[in-house]
């Protein structure tokens, strides 16, 4: 009898062994799978974040808690988190609102999938951010004397549009200026570098993408029609001139000599 309860003892205990082995397997795959396939946040032209190759859902403040984050490239305390998610609240109401947003934000994924929540913020390494993705090859394009190999992707990231155009919190804005001003400029690098390599097609649609989101820019306006001049297209180079003239009138402002430099022989004839 003693041997026989003994021998289902071991019986149980191999099963239970064989359960927490095949946990253990399913365990290091879901981590596996989850390293395998990142989260995609997308700041650019709207937010949306795409987790576990479905789109996850997030109330405002969930989304506005993980933007902030995302943003800084960097841990953020939970107190500069309530403060400028909720500046104009109490004390009081920015923390509840902030545990609200965490709530909610763990409600749709869970703890750690997509931000880390120990004393300070974090995004999750498995977490990857087009606005931080751009960021980076941009750098990587002004260190560079001659064309990164990346340009497609850091081109195609830059085709996404400005950072959330429809929030106008007082942090958003200042990230935009600063994502703005960025893009601008690395569009305007890779129509130099197109125009050094003879793609004139792809440096008119840098320069173009980059006329569209500032129309203001002188630079980017100069690069656009030095790129239609190389191609031929005078009629069209002297239409965006003329046009450029048009749109600073009501201002009360004039281009700058070297801009109507660039077009003298069209101008005059």
């Amino acid at each position: 009898m003693g041997r026989a309860r003994a021998g289902g003892s071991e019986g149980f205990h191999s099963a239970d062994e064989g359960r927490n082995s095949e946990a253990g397997l399913t365990a290091a795959s879901a981590i596996e799978a989850s390293a395998a396939d990142p989260s995609q946040l997308v700041l650019m032209d709207g937010f949306s974040l795409c987790s576990g190759r479905a789109i996850r859902r997030l109330p405002a403040s969930a989304q506005r808690l993980l933007a902030f984050v995302a943003l800084q490239g960097r841990s953020v305390s939970r107190r500069r988190a309530a403060f400028t998610l909720w500046p104009d609240a109490s004390e009081t109401r920015a923390y509840g609102s902030l545990r609200t947003a965490l709530f909610r934000l763990r409600a749709v994924c869970p703890d750690g999938s997509v931000l880390e929540c120990g004393r300070e913020f974090e995004l999750s390494a498995n977490v990857e951010v087009d606005v931080r993705k751009a960021y980076e090859l941009a750098a990587r394009l002004e260190r560079s004397g001659t064309r990164p190999c990346d340009t497609e992707e850091l081109e195609s990231l830059l085709e996404g549009g400005e950072l959330l155009p429809d929030w106008y919190d007082d942090w958003v804005l200042v990230e935009r200026e600063r994502f703005h001003e960025l893009r601008q400029r690395a569009l305007e690098r890779l129509c130099e570098l197109h125009l050094a390599c003879r793609e004139v097609a792809s440096a008119i649609r840098c320069a173009s993408e980059a006329v569209r989101a500032d129309p203001l820019r002188e630079s980017s306006r100069r690069m656009l029609i030095g790129a239609l001049l190389v191609e031929g297209n005078r009629a069209e180079a002297l239409a965006h001139h003329r046009q450029f003239r048009q749109v600073l009138q009501p201002l009360g402002l004039v281009p700058s000599p070297r801009f109507d430099e660039l077009a003298h022989d069209l101008v005059g004839r």
